[in-house]
Protein backbone atom coordinates (compact mmCIF):
# COMPACT_ATOMS: atom_id res chain seq x y z
CA UNK A 1 0.00 0.00 0.00
CA UNK A 2 1.07 3.56 -0.66
CA UNK A 3 0.54 6.74 1.27
CA UNK A 4 -1.40 8.79 -1.27
CA UNK A 5 -2.84 11.96 0.17
CA UNK A 6 -3.58 15.41 -1.16
CA UNK A 7 -4.01 18.48 1.00
CA UNK A 8 -7.08 20.50 0.11
CA UNK A 9 -5.98 23.59 -1.85
CA UNK A 10 -7.50 27.02 -2.21
CA UNK A 11 -7.29 30.52 -0.82
CA UNK A 12 -10.19 29.88 1.55
CA UNK A 13 -8.56 26.78 3.08
CA UNK A 14 -8.81 28.24 6.58
CA UNK A 15 -12.57 28.75 6.37
CA UNK A 16 -13.05 25.27 4.90
CA UNK A 17 -10.95 23.82 7.70
CA UNK A 18 -13.09 25.59 10.31
CA UNK A 19 -16.18 24.24 8.58
CA UNK A 20 -14.71 20.73 8.60
CA UNK A 21 -14.06 20.94 12.35
CA UNK A 22 -17.63 22.18 12.85
CA UNK A 23 -18.86 18.98 11.11
CA UNK A 24 -17.35 16.84 13.86
CA UNK A 25 -19.79 16.38 16.71
CA UNK A 26 -17.25 16.10 19.52
CA UNK A 27 -15.41 19.24 18.36
CA UNK A 28 -18.34 21.47 17.46
CA UNK A 29 -19.51 21.61 21.09
CA UNK A 30 -16.17 22.62 22.59
CA UNK A 31 -15.49 26.12 23.95
CA UNK A 32 -14.65 28.45 21.08
CA UNK A 33 -11.00 29.11 22.14
CA UNK A 34 -10.28 25.37 22.39
CA UNK A 35 -11.93 24.69 19.06
CA UNK A 36 -9.94 27.47 17.42
CA UNK A 37 -6.63 26.10 18.72
CA UNK A 38 -7.56 22.66 17.34
CA UNK A 39 -8.42 24.25 13.98
CA UNK A 40 -5.02 25.91 13.89
CA UNK A 41 -3.39 22.51 14.54
CA UNK A 42 -5.39 20.70 11.85
CA UNK A 43 -5.43 19.97 8.17
CA UNK A 44 -7.73 18.04 5.83
CA UNK A 45 -6.28 15.37 3.57
CA UNK A 46 -7.87 13.44 0.72
CA UNK A 47 -6.93 9.77 0.46
CA UNK A 48 -7.41 7.60 -2.61
CA UNK A 49 -8.89 4.11 -2.19
CA UNK A 50 -6.31 1.70 -0.67
CA UNK A 51 -4.08 4.59 0.44
CA UNK A 52 -2.39 3.93 3.76
CA UNK A 53 -2.90 6.32 6.67
CA UNK A 54 -0.60 4.60 9.15
CA UNK A 55 0.80 1.18 10.09
CA UNK A 56 0.72 -0.82 13.27
CA UNK A 57 3.69 -0.06 15.51
CA UNK A 58 3.86 3.60 14.52
CA UNK A 59 3.47 6.33 17.10
CA UNK A 60 0.53 8.64 16.37
CA UNK A 61 1.32 12.07 15.02
CA UNK A 62 -2.36 13.02 14.57
CA UNK A 63 -5.85 12.39 15.79
CA UNK A 64 -7.82 11.22 12.74
CA UNK A 65 -11.46 12.04 12.01
CA UNK A 66 -13.38 10.73 8.98
CA UNK A 67 -15.21 13.55 7.18
CA UNK A 68 -16.32 11.37 4.27
CA UNK A 69 -15.63 7.88 2.95
CA UNK A 70 -14.73 4.65 4.75
CA UNK A 71 -11.46 3.75 6.50
CA UNK A 72 -10.43 0.15 7.18
CA UNK A 73 -8.71 -0.66 10.48
CA UNK A 74 -6.99 -4.01 10.01
CA UNK A 75 -4.25 -6.26 11.30
CA UNK A 76 -2.20 -9.03 9.71
CA UNK A 77 -0.61 -12.20 11.03
CA UNK A 78 1.51 -14.68 9.08
CA UNK A 79 0.32 -13.37 5.75
CA UNK A 80 -3.36 -13.24 6.70
CA UNK A 81 -5.20 -9.96 7.13
CA UNK A 82 -8.46 -9.26 8.92
CA UNK A 83 -10.58 -6.17 9.38
CA UNK A 84 -11.18 -5.04 12.96
CA UNK A 85 -13.48 -2.08 12.29
CA UNK A 86 -14.56 0.12 9.41
CA UNK A 87 -14.75 3.81 10.27
CA UNK A 88 -17.42 5.96 8.61
CA UNK A 89 -18.10 9.69 8.36
CA UNK A 90 -18.05 11.32 11.78
CA UNK A 91 -15.85 8.68 13.39
CA UNK A 92 -12.76 9.57 15.41
CA UNK A 93 -10.48 6.58 15.22
CA UNK A 94 -7.82 5.21 17.55
CA UNK A 95 -8.26 8.20 19.93
CA UNK A 96 -6.55 6.41 22.83
CA UNK A 97 -3.31 6.01 20.87
CA UNK A 98 -3.21 9.73 20.11
CA UNK A 99 -4.31 10.71 23.60
CA UNK A 100 -1.67 8.61 25.39
CA UNK A 101 1.03 8.51 22.70
CA UNK A 102 0.81 4.71 22.43
CA UNK A 103 1.90 2.75 19.31
CA UNK A 104 -0.90 1.75 16.96
CA UNK A 105 -1.90 -1.91 17.28
CA UNK A 106 -3.57 -1.95 13.85
CA UNK A 107 -3.10 -0.34 10.45
CA UNK A 108 -5.45 2.07 8.69
CA UNK A 109 -6.14 2.47 4.98
CA UNK A 110 -8.86 4.12 2.92
CA UNK A 111 -11.52 1.71 1.67
CA UNK A 112 -13.07 4.39 -0.52
CA UNK A 113 -12.01 7.89 -1.52
CA UNK A 114 -11.91 9.63 1.85
CA UNK A 115 -11.50 13.05 3.43
CA UNK A 116 -9.73 12.91 6.78
CA UNK A 117 -9.36 15.66 9.35
CA UNK A 118 -5.92 15.32 10.94
CA UNK A 119 -5.32 17.14 14.23
CA UNK A 120 -1.83 17.38 15.71
CA UNK A 121 -1.68 14.80 18.51
CA UNK A 122 0.52 16.96 20.76
CA UNK A 123 -2.10 19.71 20.67
CA UNK A 124 -4.91 17.24 21.36
CA UNK A 125 -3.07 15.95 24.43
CA UNK A 126 -2.35 19.44 25.69
CA UNK A 127 -5.93 20.61 25.24
CA UNK A 128 -7.38 17.43 26.79
CA UNK A 129 -5.36 18.05 29.96
CA UNK A 130 -6.97 21.44 30.50
CA UNK A 131 -10.37 21.11 28.79
CA UNK A 132 -12.80 18.80 30.56
CA UNK A 133 -15.24 18.96 27.65
CA UNK A 134 -12.65 17.60 25.20
CA UNK A 135 -11.51 14.86 27.58
CA UNK A 136 -15.11 13.76 28.16
CA UNK A 137 -15.87 13.88 24.43
CA UNK A 138 -12.95 11.56 23.67
CA UNK A 139 -14.02 9.26 26.52
CA UNK A 140 -17.51 9.16 24.99
CA UNK A 141 -16.04 8.09 21.65
CA UNK A 142 -13.98 5.38 23.33
CA UNK A 143 -17.09 4.11 25.12
CA UNK A 144 -19.03 3.96 21.86
CA UNK A 145 -16.26 2.17 20.00
CA UNK A 146 -15.96 -0.35 22.84
CA UNK A 147 -19.68 -1.08 22.47
CA UNK A 148 -19.18 -1.75 18.74
CA UNK A 149 -16.13 -3.91 19.40
CA UNK A 150 -18.00 -5.87 22.09
CA UNK A 151 -20.85 -6.56 19.67
CA UNK A 152 -18.34 -7.92 17.16
CA UNK A 153 -16.71 -10.10 19.84
CA UNK A 154 -20.08 -11.52 20.87
CA UNK A 155 -21.03 -12.17 17.25
CA UNK A 156 -17.75 -14.04 16.71
CA UNK A 157 -18.43 -16.22 19.75
CA UNK A 158 -22.18 -16.75 19.46
CA UNK A 159 -22.97 -16.70 15.74
CA UNK A 160 -21.73 -18.84 12.87
CA UNK A 161 -19.97 -17.10 9.93
CA UNK A 162 -23.16 -17.32 7.82
CA UNK A 163 -25.24 -15.86 10.66
CA UNK A 164 -22.73 -13.03 11.11
CA UNK A 165 -22.87 -12.29 7.40
CA UNK A 166 -26.66 -12.19 7.40
CA UNK A 167 -26.77 -9.93 10.47
CA UNK A 168 -24.20 -7.54 8.97
CA UNK A 169 -26.02 -7.28 5.64
CA UNK A 170 -29.31 -6.66 7.44
CA UNK A 171 -27.64 -3.86 9.39
CA UNK A 172 -26.38 -2.23 6.17
CA UNK A 173 -29.80 -2.68 4.60
CA UNK A 174 -31.64 -1.12 7.53
CA UNK A 175 -29.17 1.74 7.78
CA UNK A 176 -29.95 2.77 4.20
CA UNK A 177 -33.75 2.77 4.66
CA UNK A 178 -35.93 4.51 3.71
CA UNK A 179 -34.42 5.21 0.35
CA UNK A 180 -32.95 3.40 -2.64
CA UNK A 181 -31.86 -0.23 -2.27
CA UNK A 182 -28.90 -0.58 0.06
CA UNK A 183 -25.54 -1.24 -1.56
CA UNK A 184 -22.38 -2.82 -0.23
CA UNK A 185 -19.89 0.10 -0.10
CA UNK A 186 -16.78 -2.09 -0.51
CA UNK A 187 -15.62 -5.28 -2.20
CA UNK A 188 -16.87 -8.77 -1.35
CA UNK A 189 -13.33 -9.69 -0.34
CA UNK A 190 -13.41 -6.84 2.17
CA UNK A 191 -16.81 -8.05 3.35
CA UNK A 192 -15.39 -11.51 4.03
CA UNK A 193 -12.52 -9.96 6.00
CA UNK A 194 -14.93 -7.92 8.14
CA UNK A 195 -17.11 -10.95 8.89
CA UNK A 196 -14.16 -13.23 9.65
CA UNK A 197 -14.46 -15.79 6.87
CA UNK A 198 -12.32 -16.90 3.96
CA UNK A 199 -13.14 -15.09 0.68
CA UNK A 200 -13.46 -18.38 -1.18
CA UNK A 201 -16.34 -19.45 1.08
CA UNK A 202 -18.30 -16.21 0.67
CA UNK A 203 -20.14 -17.20 -2.54
CA UNK A 204 -21.32 -20.47 -1.01
CA UNK A 205 -22.48 -18.66 2.13
CA UNK A 206 -24.36 -16.08 0.05
CA UNK A 207 -26.27 -18.95 -1.59
CA UNK A 208 -27.34 -20.09 1.88
CA UNK A 209 -28.51 -16.58 2.69
CA UNK A 210 -30.46 -16.36 -0.57
CA UNK A 211 -32.40 -19.46 0.47
CA UNK A 212 -33.32 -17.59 3.65
CA UNK A 213 -34.65 -14.36 2.19
CA UNK A 214 -31.49 -12.26 1.91
CA UNK A 215 -29.74 -11.64 -1.45
CA UNK A 216 -26.57 -9.86 -2.51
CA UNK A 217 -26.84 -9.14 -6.25
CA UNK A 218 -23.60 -7.52 -7.31
CA UNK A 219 -23.35 -5.05 -4.46
CA UNK A 220 -27.09 -4.53 -4.00
CA UNK A 221 -28.57 -5.88 -0.74
CA UNK A 222 -32.12 -7.16 -1.22
CA UNK A 223 -34.35 -8.54 1.54
CA UNK A 224 -37.14 -10.69 0.09
CA UNK A 225 -38.23 -12.37 3.32
CA UNK A 226 -37.41 -10.45 6.48
CA UNK A 227 -38.92 -13.04 8.81
CA UNK A 228 -36.86 -15.84 7.25
CA UNK A 229 -33.66 -13.76 7.35
CA UNK A 230 -34.16 -12.93 11.04
CA UNK A 231 -35.05 -16.52 11.83
CA UNK A 232 -31.80 -17.58 10.18
CA UNK A 233 -29.44 -15.18 11.99
CA UNK A 234 -31.64 -14.29 14.93
CA UNK A 235 -32.94 -10.75 15.54
CA UNK A 236 -30.33 -8.25 16.65
CA UNK A 237 -30.09 -8.70 20.45
CA UNK A 238 -28.40 -5.34 21.02
CA UNK A 239 -29.95 -1.95 21.82
CA UNK A 240 -30.69 -0.29 18.47
CA UNK A 241 -27.83 1.95 17.34
CA UNK A 242 -27.04 3.02 20.89
CA UNK A 243 -23.45 3.81 19.90
CA UNK A 244 -24.68 6.50 17.47
CA UNK A 245 -25.64 8.64 20.46
CA UNK A 246 -21.99 8.43 21.54
CA UNK A 247 -20.80 9.77 18.17
CA UNK A 248 -19.72 6.42 16.72
CA UNK A 249 -20.76 5.18 13.27
CA UNK A 250 -18.23 2.38 12.75
CA UNK A 251 -19.23 -0.80 10.92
Amino acid sequence: MHRVMISEPGNDAASRLAAAVAEVRILSRLPAPVRQRLVEASRVERFAPRAELFRDGELPAHLHVVLSGLVDLSCSYRGQECTALMMAAGDVFIPAAALYSEPYLISASALTASRILMIDADVVRREARSCTELALALARVLAGQWRVALKIILDLKLRSPSQRLAAFLLRLHDGAQPGPPAALPFSKRQLASRIGMQPETLSRTLQTLAANGLHLRGRQIIVTNRAAAEEFCGPDPYPPASEYELGVHAL
